[in-house]
């Protein structure tokens, strides 16, 4: 049971802000604004894959998906993307900032548990990282990558 407080607490929390941000209509804003200032499916979708890692660097993945998915979902579908390549998509930039220095939260995870300072297993993770995005780029612009088993 103690495990499960606090990720109901960052639930109600994401769930309650998420809702707010949308009685203030702000997916409809930033939708608008993005896709007026930025016509090009490609640009749109690195641009969205930059703040996803930025985001996934310094805040825990299901608050950011509960947050950030009304926002940026009305953006990718104007693109034609679906809703699960997209699930996709965030989930692994999600995970890749959890997993990039300065501040992914699971190289210290890592470090407590193997007792290695978060300095080497930084500098280990950085050729896997540059493999996972890679991998991301594929995901991102080859959807049959993520919707094959639909």
């Amino acid at each position: 049971m103690g495990t499960y407080t606090p990720i109901l607490f960052i639930m109600a929390a994401a769930i309650a802000f998420s809702r707010v941000l949308t009685l203030m209509q702000v997916p409809q804003t930033v939708s608008t604004w993005i896709l007026a200032n930025f016509t090009n499916k490609i640009i749109v979708l690195l641009v969205i894959n930059i703040f996803l890692l930025i985001v996934g660097m310094f805040m825990d993945t299901t608050p950011a998906i509960l947050i950030l998915t009304p926002i940026l979902l009305p953006i990718v579908q104007g693109f034609g993307m679906t809703g699960i390549h997209f699930g996709v998509m965030m989930v692994v930039n999600l995970a890749i900032g959890y997993v990039t220095p300065p501040i992914g939260v699971n190289l210290f995870v890592a470090s407590s548990m193997t007792q290695i300072p978060v300095m080497e297993i930084s500098r280990k993770a950085i050729p896997l990282i540059f493999m996972f995005l890679i991998a991301l780029l594929l995901i991102t612009f080859i959807p049959a990558i993520s919707l094959i088993l639909v």
